[in-house]
């Protein structure tokens, strides 16, 4: 009998422990109906940022004329990443033995305060990859967002906020579904990675 199949949920759990980046409001839910009222069914409202736990970020959240969540195609959102272990500061050097068939790249710096240098967000572009992802809760160090600027100016889409303790570095298939809001520059997704054959 075959092993089954190792899959990897990616997605931090959203609750009002989340950490968020600083200046975005936390999580909450509002408990409009319950049961155990006795009301006859359970009813909530949740208030969230759009870049709550983990998250994609679209063009449109840096680029006037970037796509916005809602227009970015669903088959665009399943690929071939590489898993890499690349330190709290990501560098070029960090994509030397990036597996040829990666679609796009996830960088573990082990730290939510990690970042990604502007020389490996431009080598990320110079290998026309389709999304970089992080578990730090920004790729950019500080607040001239230089990173998110070069990334998403060059249609390469962010996904921050990964969960990847125990993730083996590696080649995997990557899925991650944003809720499709219309106009949003961004959505908190489910994450998902996939043992790529």
């Amino acid at each position: 009998m075959p092993s089954p199949i190792r899959i990897y949920d990616v997605t931090h759990t959203i609750n009002s422990r989340l950490p968020v980046y600083p200046g975005d409001p936390g999580f909450s839910r509002e408990v409009l109906k319950s049961l155990e009222w006795g009301d006859p069914y359970t009813l909530s409202a949740l208030h969230l940022s759009a870049h709550a736990g983990t998250h994609l970020d679209a063009p449109s959240h840096y680029i006037s004329s970037g796509r916005s969540v809602h227009e970015i195609p669903i088959e665009s959102l399943i690929m071939i990443v590489d898993l890499i272990d690349a330190g709290m500061v990501v560098r070029p050097d960090a994509l030397s033995g990036l597996n040829p068939r990666a679609e796009g790249v996830i960088f573990r710096t082990g730290s939510l305060r990690g970042c990604i240098s502007e020389s490996a967000a431009r080598a990320c572009a110079d290998l026309k990859l389709k999304l970089i992802g992080t578990d730090a809760l920004s790729v950019d160090s500080s607040e001239e967002d230089v990173v998110h600027r070069m990334l998403l100016s060059n249609d390469i889409l962010i996904l921050e906020g990964l969960y990847l303790e125990g993730v083996p570095a590696g080649i995997y298939t990557l899925l991650c579904m944003p809720l499709k809001i219309e106009g949003a520059e961004a959505s908190p997704v489910r994450a998902i990675l996939a043992p790529s054959e």
